[in-house]
């Protein structure tokens, strides 16, 4: 049988906050969920799947999924932007 998730226990396992959990859901870019009545769950299944996919970088490599050309590519996180 499949492992069905409240949405607290998902926003805990996303380390994101329940509110933000319900907006990405209300706004359709976040992880699957299924409706049964007024309850909203998540299978856990689905919600490893959304984690896999929003994976960036590629393990042991250093490099991210970034575009050459962006300035994320080319300056690191600690180096201030220069002001436009």
């Amino acid at each position: 049988m499949t492992e069905l998730l409240t949405a607290a226990e998902t926003a805990r396992l996303l380390r994101c906050s329940l509110r933000t959990l319900d907006r990405e859901r209300a706004d359709g870019r976040g992880c699957p969920f299924v409706r049964i009545g007024a309850r909203v769950r998540y299978r856990r299944a689905d919600v490893e799947s959304f984690i896999a996919a929003h994976v960036r970088g590629r393990v042991g490599s250093g490099q991210t999924d970034a575009p050459a050309s962006s300035p994320q590519a080319s300056q690191s996180r600690s180096t201030p932007r220069a002001a436009p």
